[in-house]
């Protein structure tokens, strides 16, 4: 009994000496391999019912098999559709100064471009809100036909009706911006931020080869007839409509559960079509295009059609202004606890007010306009520089606009490895690119006033590499922010590309306007048609001149973003602690960079060492209590006499 009795009190000081201190944990890789085991997280949420680690879990092989299937079915099946609308924003590039010299309208050329990116940018976030309603593949497909009608308007429109071509061309960025936002939606369906990096990763890379290669594939198509920069989205749309009926169909989310309808994510879809429809934004939808509408329109025609004092240009605008105030008001209306989301409860807002008055959304929201200012500058007035000063056919001008696509990937490669490998983060992504587009313009303005030919390649290459750096990075953060308005997140930053893309080119057309000499109703080519001499120098000397200041103009808006990532937050991918699909994600509020610099960020890090360490210890001292509660359960062995 003694014996007994003196076992008992020496187990009881040393499980009380375990409770005061539990083992350390060493935040440094060192020790022996068992060690290291033993401190490393399980690998899967399977595998804590087994007690030895080297046993394979079946349930995660076959989780990463179906995984891997859907993967390369959605990559496969999604190419076709995604490359149709990025080349479609710029196969004309190289044809544009035949197509408005076939219609006579030299003047009006931006148009082309601005209806295109009018409706391409006005009904992304319709897109978004249509993908949630009424399913991804209802949207998509609907999406592809419109770019069927689109196509073949303007493949037949006659030289004598420029408005028909203007009609095709607005169903044609109608179709791109569903193609643009669903796509993208479905990319980040079903899977992780990080495996969502790395499918984006090869859509990034899809869209900036399409990109770089439309002016190339137009230039070549333009000298058989320009009509073919239309007809050939024909028959990849129908290839693209056929492979998403037969191979994705059953893959592609369908309506989403709407709060406002009281469905969830466990009853699923429980509302037929009259309600869901009823869940549409209309009154967000019509303040959006107005406004969005009313000022591009006073845009495209200022400085071009009308003087930027005329009221053909002054009332749209302001009226523009005020409808896009107006939409803002409305969407925070329709907030939780609101006047009219007390009134139309059943509402559901297109773009939520907790998204529109976030700070990094918004600063978001211009970079991603700058990538578009500088993309657009490069493809379109590069073009124009190679026709009009160094007076290249159309073919060979956009075979010199080949010098984007390799900087393009460049950056597409190097944002895939900041996001999947090191640091796993998008704020360098974000800082850097801005930084290199920025440098980039700024001195392709300087090679081109000097004729530098091979520096206007390298700053061209340059511009692609700073442009493909933030093509994955700031719908990544965005997404990162909000998980759960992931469509409407990836609209707004789709959004943002060709509204920043119009602004820049309608700039640029007013400089060049102004500042070449060209006759509004002239050809580019008729540069170099001139009388010859000193006067087909001067021409030549004046079209140059045009098209430096007009990259003069656009390139303080560019380097501005740069600046503005500084107040920027980060979201570090994977990082997180272990949940039940994987490691999570990291969420870095208020400026980054800031954090950076103050060393905030080290003392964060710091204080989630500690606060592991303590988690470590709360976890021992709870386990060694549920063993003594266990074990005062249990009779003892011999404590009955």
């Amino acid at each position: 009994m003694i014996s007994l009795a003196r076992k008992a009190i020496k187990a009881n000081q040393q499980r009380k000496q375990a409770q005061t201190n539990p083992p350390p944990i060493e935040l440094q890789e060192t020790g022996s391999d068992a060690t290291k085991q033993a401190r490393q997280q399980p690998r899967c949420r399977h595998m804590e019912a087994y007690e030895s680690s080297s046993v394979k879990c079946v349930a995660c092989a076959s989780e990463k098999k179906t995984a891997r299937i859907y993967r390369w079915k959605i990559i496969l099946g999604l190419v076709a559709p995604f490359a149709l609308q990025a080349l479609d924003s710029t196969i004309i590039a190289s044809a544009l100064p035949w197509i408005a010299s076939d219609f006579g309208e030299i003047s009006q050329l931006n148009w082309i471009v601005s209806a295109f990116n009018l409706t391409s940018a006005a009904f992304i976030p319709f897109w978004a809100q249509m993908a949630d309603v009424f399913g991804r593949n209802a949207s998509i497909n609907a999406a592809i036909i419109l770019m069927l009608i689109g196509s073949a308007l303007c493949t037949g429109a006659p030289t004598n009706a420029f408005p028909v071509l203007l009609l095709g061309r607005g169903f044609q960025g109608l179709a791109a911006a569903g193609l643009n936002v669903v796509v993208r939606t479905i990319l980040a369906d079903r899977v992780s931020l990080q495996e969502n990096a790395k499918n984006w990763a090869i859509f990034s890379l899809v869209g900036g080869i399409s990109y770089g290669l439309g002016p190339v594939i137009g230039g070549y198509l333009t000298n058989a007839d320009w009509r073919w920069c239309f007809a050939i989205n024909l028959p990849i749309a129908a290839v693209a409509l056929i492979i998403v009926f037969f191979v994705l169909r059953k893959e592609l989310l369908g309506p989403q559960p709407i709060p406002e309808l009281n469905e969830t994510a466990e009853t699923g879809r429980r509302t037929k079509f009259v309600a869901r429809l009823k869940t549409v934004d209309v009154g967000g939808q019509l303040l959006f295009i107005f406004g969005f509408g009313l000022v591009i329109l006073a845009l495209t025609w200022g400085g071009a059609t009308y003087s930027w004092s005329s009221p053909a240009v002054v009332v749209p605008l302001v009226l523009g202004i005020i409808f896009a105030g107006v939409f803002c008001y409305w969407e925070y209306l329709l907030a939780p606890g609101n006047t009219m989301a007390e009134k139309l409860p059943w509402q559901r807002a297109m773009l939520p007010w907790e998204l529109i008055s976030n700070r990094d959304i918004g600063l978001l929201f211009y970079c991603e306009c700058a990538t578009g200012i500088g993309m657009y500058a490069v493809l379109y007035f590069c073009n124009i520089y190679f026709i009009a000063v160094r007076g290249y056919d159309s073919d060979e001008a956009g075979v010199q606009l080949l010098y984007f696509v390799p900087g393009l990937g460049a950056g597409v490669y190097i944002c895939s490895f900041m996001c999947n490998k090191w640091p796993r983060m998008t704020f360098p992504c974000i800082f850097l690119g801005t930084l290199t587009e920025a440098v980039g313009l700024g001195v392709l303005a300087w090679a081109i006033y000097a004729n530098r030919l091979n520096v206007i390649y390298g700053m061209m290459a340059l511009v692609g590499c700073g442009s493909g750096m933030r093509f994955m990075a700031s719908p990544l953060h965005g997404i990162g922010l909000f998980r759960h308005l992931r469509a409407s997140v990836i609209g707004l930053m789709a959004v943002a590309i060709p509204f920043g893309g119009t602004i820049g080119l309608t700039i640029m057309s007013t400089v060049f306007n102004n500042t070449s000499g060209l006759d509004s109703h002239s050809d580019f080519s008729s540069v170099h048609s001139s009388s010859g001499g000193v006067a087909n120098e001067q021409a030549v000397h004046q079209a140059k001149m045009g098209v430096v200041w007009a990259f003069v103009a656009i390139t303080p808006l560019v380097a501005l973003a740069f600046p503005v990532t500084w107040f920027i937050g980060n979201v570090k991918l994977g990082q997180g602690p272990h949940g039940e699909d994987g490691p999570t994600d990291i969420v870095v509020k208020g400026s980054y960079l800031l954090k950076l610099v103050r060393g905030q960020e080290k003392l964060k890090i710091e204080k989630n060492a500690y606060r592991l360490n303590s988690s470590h210890s709360r976890a021992w001292s709870e386990a060694v209590a549920s063993d003594q509660s266990v074990n005062a359960s249990r009779p003892l062995q011999g404590s009955q006499v």
